[in-house]
């Protein structure tokens, strides 16, 4: 009687990639608020320390070719010229520090206002031009994440036991 073969319509065909089996493994399984945090922010997170690095990068050889080119002009401009183009991209250098630095705070949950200061940094890089187009969306998808109450929340929560402070 309890044969399948007896019943064929009462018993459940097995198929192969069944979209059930793709979801029953985390079906009711409850996610705590901060893993939920940490998933959205961490794409952003991974981004700004990239931008961050290809940035300085950047900037180191940007000064070491600034360097060069007056040193080698015929006619260089003036001092005060040359101090405002080097302090100018050194500043530049240390906007992509804090971005690292924003980064990092973005994966701990901590520090949420230089994590902001990051973002406006790298959506700033709209005015960079061509280069900057490629940049400048990880700074909108972050203010996007980092104004959602649920994350900013996240931020204001003391460490747990289990956490270092940072």
């Amino acid at each position: 009687m309890n044969d399948p073969d007896e019943y064929p319509s009462r018993t459940r065909a097995s198929r192969y990639e069944d979209v059930r089996d793709d979801y029953d493994d985390e079906f009711h399984v409850r996610r705590p608020l901060r893993w939920t945090a940490g998933q959205k922010v961490i794409g952003p997170a991974v981004a700004f320390v990239v931008i961050g690095v290809l940035g300085i990068v950047g900037m180191v050889v940007a000064i070491l070719a600034a360097i060069v080119e007056f040193m080698t002009m015929r006619r260089p401009p003036p001092l005060a010229v040359q101090g405002l183009a080097l302090f100018a991209l050194l500043l530049a250098t240390v906007l992509f520090v804090v971005v690292i630095a924003g980064g990092f705070s973005m994966v701990r949950l901590r520090r949420w206002g230089l994590a902001a200061t990051a973002s406006y940094i790298v959506a700033g890089l709209s005015l960079a031009g061509c280069y900057g187009i490629l940049f400048y969306p990880f700074g909108i998808w972050a203010l996007v994440v980092l104004y959602q109450p649920d994350v900013r929340e996240q931020f204001r929560r003391p460490p747990g036991p289990g956490e270092a402070l940072q």
